[in-house]
């Protein structure tokens, strides 16, 4: 294996990337890479030449990609007190990013748990089998590997405390690959549920968080890192809210289309303030990234930035926001083609040939053009709806000061319902459901930006994420890495029953994202007005909340938030039984822990 790495190393790679101009030429590393990592992946996978690549597990096999330049030295400050402890490596495959962190943490033991009768564990061989060695390979199936009582059973942890610490503990670092093949998808445990499971076992504290919440760092492909660290409002889901309660994710290494695509659809306002708030937090950090390493995006924001800078552009709340399109690169491409052909002051073309009208790209061209044309002018009205907005939720906070004189108080607050009133007809009067959409896009999505911190973790990240390359994975599939740290100290403290009513509340508010919080009178008549009075962050627009409850949109909900309407609907005495409301929502009655069923106590009895 190191030979074939070392020549894929050697055939340019990592002096291509260093090139002074920053561009990270992958032509003569390519080649190199390939003849050596493919003989290696296939042999790896058990693969013949002919057999398909969707049948293998996406694998890291990049020396660089793994190197102390680029990801480790994003991770070795802060595992520097991971030293000594107990690695658990799931899916450590041909062990190149497990060695990696071995050689950083120098652990007492490394556990590496691989499929039963995998292909990988000829290669894992020789890590056990070394002079002195740590490494401990065991063969597990996929769901076992991630239960605790199996290494404890078998004599490879320790029987945890009892005592649920809420400390994270030091003593357990979690690793785990979850690309698995997608034609073999049923078979394996998708990357959210199984985040979304470590995250519950975590605020329950079960399972490896028993002695204390534990670190994951997670490989999985990026679509599935979307509904984990959402990068906009609109991707925000039920178990985004659940993870926020929880953890501290970042996005370490990324691949840069799949980033590009997903921010392609926010606001690229709010990305470019977004970014220009990460660049000074690295710049304070002294963190850098690495020739070669810089996603597109992010080149894009620097350069946007360096260009409001150098123009002295004004502040965020004046700035026009937008969204770019997959189809303005196609139309930027066809203007360029025909821009020869004359057109009127308004863009109207006239006197055209009879051969130019029936030549379909010139068809797709002059859609495209109308396309944006309509979009330009729809953006003009939007925002002026969000610059209105913002001048009502500024007179909102005028009109709250509590060191206001009450006459003062009076006239401000006649004219913030004077200027709700007029934007809510501007609204009623407004043509097209597009444009309502996008008005309610920008507002919620400029909204949650403006708390602090940011109500989306990808808002709060510390650093860009490095970019990866097909070619470092084998199979070719993007991945990224995420870094799930426990918040400390706990925020939200709850039990088992609180955590499976806010599951439940969840899904019940996230059927239908355009409903508010309206919804919970569904789950027991009277609920809204009694539960949403006793949370007061939802009327705080300083926490992110409404004057009105009803203006406030279920995208938009704080952890804060949640955690007070579940501490308001156990402390609510009309409340209907916590088994009957699961019963209800498809989960039987065991489902309850013993200590679930204590605590619900007081609650109306069962019909």
């Amino acid at each position: 294996m190191d030979n074939l790495l070392k020549a894929w190393w050697e055939g340019g790679f990592h002096q291509d990337r260093r090139r002074k101009d920053h561009i990270f030429l992958m032509s003569k590393a390519s080649r190199a890479f390939k003849a050596a990592s493919r003989p290696l992946a296939q042999i790896a996978h058990g693969m013949r030449s002919g057999a398909r690549k969707a049948n293998a597990r996406t694998d890291i096999v990049s020396p660089q990609l793994c190197d102390s330049d680029d990801a480790l030295a994003r991770l070795a400050p802060s595992l520097q007190k991971y030293k000594g402890c107990t690695i658990i490596d799931i899916n450590p495959g041909i062990g190149l990013w497990s060695s990696k962190i071995h050689d950083i943490v120098k652990p007492r033991q490394h556990i590496l748990a691989e499929l039963p009768s995998s292909p990988f564990l000829a290669h894992l061989e020789p890590l056990v089998k070394q002079p002195s060695s740590r490494y401990k390979l065991v063969e597990l199936p996929p769901l076992e590997a991630w239960e605790s009582e199996r290494y404890v059973a078998d004599g490879l942890l320790p029987a945890f405390d009892t005592q649920h610490s809420t400390e994270p503990n030091q003593s357990i670092l979690f690793l785990a690959n979850t690309a698995y093949p997608s034609g073999r998808r049923r078979a394996y445990p998708r990357t959210h549920l199984k985040v979304l499971s470590w995250a519950t076992d975590m605020a329950s504290r079960i399972n490896f968080h028993a002695g204390g919440p534990v670190r994951m760092l997670l490989w999985c492909p990026e679509k599935e890192a979307t509904p984990i660290l959402p990068p906009n409002l609109t991707l925000r889901t039920k178990m985004s809210l659940l993870l926020e309660m929880t953890c501290e994710i970042e996005e370490i290494v990324s691949a840069d289309q799949s980033l590009a695509y997903k921010q392609k659809k926010r606001d690229q306002v709010l990305e470019r303030f977004s970014g220009k708030r990460v660049a000074k937090l690295m710049e304070e950090s002294g963190v850098s990234t690495p020739p070669g390493r810089e996603t597109s995006v992010q080149a894009q924001i620097r350069e946007a930035v360096g260009e409001s800078n150098s123009e002295g552009a004004g502040s965020e709340e004046n700035a026009t926001s937008t969204r770019t399109r997959g189809w303005h690169q196609e139309l930027e491409v066809l203007r360029q083609e025909f821009q020869d052909v004359p057109s009127s002051p308004k863009g109207k073309y006239m006197g055209l040939s009879k051969e130019l009208l029936e030549n379909p790209k010139f068809a797709r061209f002059l859609a495209l053009d109308r396309n944006l044309r309509h979009a330009q002018k729809r953006t003009g009205l939007v925002q002026d709806l969000v610059q209105e907005q913002a001048e009502i939720d500024a007179l909102d906070l005028q009109a709250h000061d509590p060191n206001m004189e009450e006459s003062q108080r009076i006239t401000a607050l006649a004219k913030l319902e004077q200027r709700k009133k007029q934007l809510r007809e501007r609204l009623d009067n407004t043509k097209g459901k597009i444009t309502r959409d996008e008005f309610e896009f920008f507002r919620d999505d400029k909204k949650a930006y403006s708390l602090n911190p940011p109500l989306l973790l990808w808002d709060r990240r510390s650093a860009e994420p490095l970019k990866a390359y097909k070619e470092e994975f084998y199979p070719e599939v993007n991945l990224c890495l995420l870094d799930i740290q426990p918040r400390h100290p706990i925020p939200y403290p709850m039990t088992g029953g609180q955590l499976m009513f806010l599951r439940m509340l969840m899904t019940t508010l996230w059927y239908k994202q355009k409903d508010n919080l309206t919804v919970l009178d569904r789950i027991a008549p009277g609920a809204f007005d009694a539960v949403t009075s006793k949370v007061p962050a939802l009327t705080d627009p300083t926490r992110g909340g409404e004057r009105d409850i009803r203006d406030l949109s279920i995208q938009r909900l704080t952890p804060e938030m949640a955690y007070g309407l579940t501490k308001a609907w156990f402390d609510w005495p009309l409340r209907p039984n916590l088994a009957d409301l699961l019963h209800r929502g498809g989960l039987a009655d065991d489902e309850l822990e013993p200590d679930d069923a204590a605590f619900d106590d007081g609650a109306m009895p069962r019909h």
